[in-house]
């Protein structure tokens, strides 16, 4: 029998018993479901299936093909491997837990671009999480900084908090969750991405294995790797899959939509850079960068503005600004000077930044999929006008360019309308916290957006009339996006 974790709410040990014991007796007597989702007790399946002696077993390529799909295809790895399995019955719900690494496809992990010959390129690490309660439906969760780490148990209960404020349980609770670091490593090197290494050129850079990673490969690598293990844990494939995001992760959400349309059935991109290589060139270099101090600094900046602390918008300026130092370098490494900094960004941008048009092919699969009686394909992009640290103008232009898009011919107004929500929400800030001192002081702040986006999102996908909610303080409360005048009066779209 595989170990049992005692502390299976994300090791939260500081529950009291008066809340834990009303729990594990709900859950005993099988009164436990999701008020928002039905949910099956697969839990049988599980102790079947969530086994030791998966641990250390590798898989093969070819083992994803069934995933990959056809007009969109999947990007191949080196393979994967499963690191350890847990059984954690002592949670809510109880859940099984894989962790593993996806390898590379450079022989030996050696990549022909880059210059240095020690250089390897890093596995994406993934966890997955199956509850015993489960709804049918798989989310992915993209992740912040330059990744999060992979700990899909914590990261669920942020996007709980974001999204949900509830003591529904772990990780979204009912779906199953995967989570991947986008090859990029520990959370503590979020300002510090040590993947970009110099080329023999300028060019050889966005060609990189692991700038391909972060910037776009690594999203449905970990997603087929995931829908693979998923159903071989519970003999099925997830009736529904989304992807949430918020900052890089909101970036990671668009361009899953982007790149590969058939495969999501929504997703929800919260305070996305999706100009991000432009982001980087306005960021002002520190002279002297301590990378240690500005890593601590910049993790420690999102944990206390997740508990809604007012933040140094200087710590994490501070900790981007590492990032562009770096980045500057690998410029000088690659051959130019620093005048070849904005040139290596150039260079990025294709595999890094979003365009709306990119989009043209999830409207029309939501199209196709919908005349041929299916559910929907939808959009929720949500941006704080209070943002400091990727602009309100990042998402703003974003949404008023989609809109645009009917122009071209290619989709119509109602497509945009009926498939993309877009709310601009006042005072708040990087996807954490409401920078509204007073609505601090009154306790409001750890409510978040007091908003469950993943319920919005699942019910609009399988219903086009489906009531919305939408984030507290939001100006649009429809979503419909916004005039120009109207994103133009929130500083939301660059003035002249």
């Amino acid at each position: 029998m595989n170990k049992t974790k005692i502390s299976g709410f994300h090791g939260a040990t500081r529950w009291s018993g008066r809340l834990l014991r009303p729990f594990l007796l709900a859950m005993a007597c099988g009164a436990f479901i999701s008020s928002a989702h039905a949910a099956n007790d697969i839990s049988g399946t599980l102790i079947r299936t969530c086994s030791n002696q998966l641990n250390g077993s590798r898989y093969a390529d070819a083992m994803l093909d069934d995933f990959r799909g056809t007009r969109f295809p999947s990007p191949r790895t080196g393979g994967f491997t499963v690191t350890s399995v847990e059984q954690v019955w002592l949670a809510l719900p109880a859940y099984c837990l894989i962790k593993g690494t996806i390898q590379p496809t450079s022989p030996g992990g050696v990549d022909p671009a880059v210059k240095d010959p020690s250089y390897r390129v890093s596995d994406i690490n993934f966890q997955i999480y199956v509850p015993s309660q489960w709804n049918g439906k798989f989310v992915q969760l993209g992740g912040g900084g330059f990744a999060w780490k992979t700990d899909v148990v914590a990261n669920g209960i942020q996007t709980n908090l974001q999204y949900s404020p509830s003591l529904q349980g772990i990780a979204l609770s009912n779906y199953a969750v995967i989570l991947a670091d986008a090859g990029v490593g520990d959370s503590g090197k979020s300002f510090d991405p040590e993947f970009v290494q110099a080329g023999r050129k300028l060019s050889d850079v966005a060609k990189q294995e692991m700038v391909k990673n972060f910037g776009q490969d690594s999203i449905k690598k970990s997603l087929d790797v995931g829908l693979y293990l998923l159903k071989k844990l519970t003999g099925s494939k997830p009736t529904d899959t989304y992807f949430i995001g918020i900052s890089t992760g909101g970036r990671q959400a668009l361009k899953a939509m982007a790149n590969w349309p058939d495969a999501y059935d929504g997703i929800v991109a919260g305070a996305p850079p999706v100009d991000e290589t432009n982001l980087l060139k306005t960021i002002e270099v520190p002279a002297v960068v301590n990378d240690w101090v500005v890593n601590w600094a910049g993790a420690s900046a999102m944990i206390t503005s997740l508990f809604g602390q007012q933040v140094s918008q200087q710590t994490l300026s501070d900790g981007l600004g590492a990032v562009s130092r770096h980045l500057a370098d690998v410029a000088v490494e690659s051959g130019a000077d620093y005048d070849g900094y904005n040139r290596l960004l150039d260079e990025l941008a294709p595999v890094w930044n979003v365009q709306p048009a990119e989009l043209l092919a999830f409207f029309d699969a939501a199209a196709s999929q919908k005349k041929a009686g299916g559910k929907g394909k939808k959009i929720i992009i949500y941006q704080g006008t209070s943002d400091f640290l990727v602009p309100c103008t990042q998402a703003g232009e974003f949404v008023s360019k989609l809109a645009a898009l009917p122009s071209g011919g290619k989709v119509t107004a109602s497509d945009i309308k009926g498939s993309v929500r877009a709310y601009f929400i006042e005072d708040y800030s990087h996807g954490f916290y409401n920078t509204n001192s007073l609505l601090r002081r009154v306790g409001l702040t750890p409510l978040q957006l007091a908003w469950n986006a993943v319920a919005d999102l699942d019910n609009w996908v399988h219903d086009d009339q489906a009531r919305y909610g939408a984030p507290s303080l939001a100006r649009n409360a429809t979503g419909e996006i916004p005039a120009n005048q109207s994103l133009g009066a929130w500083k939301c779209i660059a003035t002249p």
